[in-house]
């Protein structure tokens, strides 16, 4: 289970009893294979969002996205400057601020930064915050009297489209999307960041990227359906609340990033089948392990495979981790740029108690450096 859920969990002040028997319950289940764990994959489409449904499975299982990659050196940063890989490309003098304005149905929506290579971009928007109904939502997403407080409280549901001149389909294909806001005074800010799984964006492209609709909902609605929905095992769906819909349209100054790295792998411990592609945003590492059947639930502990990455031997966070039980290939991004030639990480997979989170043993590592 991802730590920063079971954190969630860990944390609430009051969770139904019957509601963390299912919990654990499922948990031996489907980490003995009876129940089936599907991945969760948040996509987004032009025309057609596809809604956020939570199971009890993916609360009581193992949910390998982590979203929000921080490092501890940039807690303090805003916006898409969070992400070290951004914030290493801005450290080298490439640009990325904008000042573009789009108005759609009465609302001024501004684009302040974008950067992307062919598979990664993020940009930061913001507009002003004069909606009494929206300014309601957000203090009840953000309340520390929410029954379930640290769930998504920054989260923004927000529908996109990014499109290169001359093409009329969205070049976006599936990835990892992670979006979040923040409130400073009457000024809403946003941020995207997202992880594509392919070289979806042309890299010499002049690209578009299209606002369509921002959705939120009600926080106490929210929770208690996840309550409901937890003691009868079933999934759920929250009307929203209030919706922001148009075509806030942005033409970028800026064509994708190109830097790539040879890149050194070295130390390797018990790992195999190691291969490195890189671009100016991140690092994506695969792998395998000599020991597929690393899923695990025994006198009452349940064991999942974990990633744990460490920069210059400090401990980040990870864009995403995934686990293909076929092959067992392992896929993890995470902000390690390309034009930086200086930092040394080390990527740690483990047996993790998928409870709290924490290591019960090293299976295996390497590290690697760009040259």
């Amino acid at each position: 289970m991802d730590k920063k859920m079971i954190d969630i969990i860990k944390n609430e002040k009051e969770i139904p009893d019957e509601v963390m028997e299912k919990i654990t319950r499922n948990r031996e289940d489907i980490l003995n294979r009876k129940i089936k764990q599907e991945q969760r994959i948040f996509k987004q489409n032009r025309k057609k969002k596809i809604a956020l449904t939570v199971l009890v499975a993916a609360i009581a299982g193992l949910i390998l996205v982590t979203k929000t990659p921080i490092g501890s050196a940039i807690e303090n940063v805003f916006g898409i400057s969070r992400d070290s890989g951004v914030q290493t490309v801005e450290s080298q003098g490439i640009q990325t601020k904008l000042d573009l304005t789009s108005i759609q149905n009465g609302r001024e929506i501004k684009l302040t930064k974008f950067v992307s290579t062919k598979k990664k971009f993020a940009f930061d928007y913001q507009f002003k915050l004069d909606d009494e109904k929206l300014k309601e939502l957000l203090k009840k997403q953000s309340s520390p009297d929410r029954q379930f407080k640290k769930l998504a409280t920054n989260y923004q549901d927000i529908e996109i489209g990014l499109f290169a001149d001359g093409d009329k389909e969205d070049i976006r294909g599936g990835g990892v999307y992670e979006s979040s806001f923040r409130v400073d005074g009457d000024t809403f800010y946003g941020s995207v960041v997202a992880t594509l799984n392919r070289d979806d964006i042309p890299e010499d492209a002049n690209l578009t990227l299209h606002i369509y609709k921002l959705n939120w909902q009600d926080a106490d609605e929210l929770d208690q359906a996840f309550i409901e929905a937890s003691l009868t095992d079933s999934s759920f769906s929250v009307s929203n609340a209030l919706e922001y819909t148009g075509d806030w349209t942005f033409k970028i100054d800026y064509k994708p990033l190109t830097q790539t790295a040879d890149t050194e792998v070295t130390n390797i411990n018990n790992l195999e089948n190691i291969r490195i592609s890189n671009d100016a945003l991140q690092t994506t590492a695969k792998f395998t392990f000599s020991n597929p059947e690393i899923f695990s639930f025994e006198d009452g502990v349940g064991k999942t495979p974990g990633i744990d990455i460490y920069k210059d031997g400090v401990k980040i966070d990870i864009s995403s981790f995934d686990f293909d039980l076929e092959t067992g290939e392992f896929t993890v991004s995470f902000d390690l740029s390309a034009v930086d030639k200086t930092s040394t990480y080390k990527i740690q997979l483990s047996d993790v108690d998928d409870f709290d989170g924490h290591t019960l043993s090293e299976l295996g590592s390497f590290e690697l450096k760009n040259k």
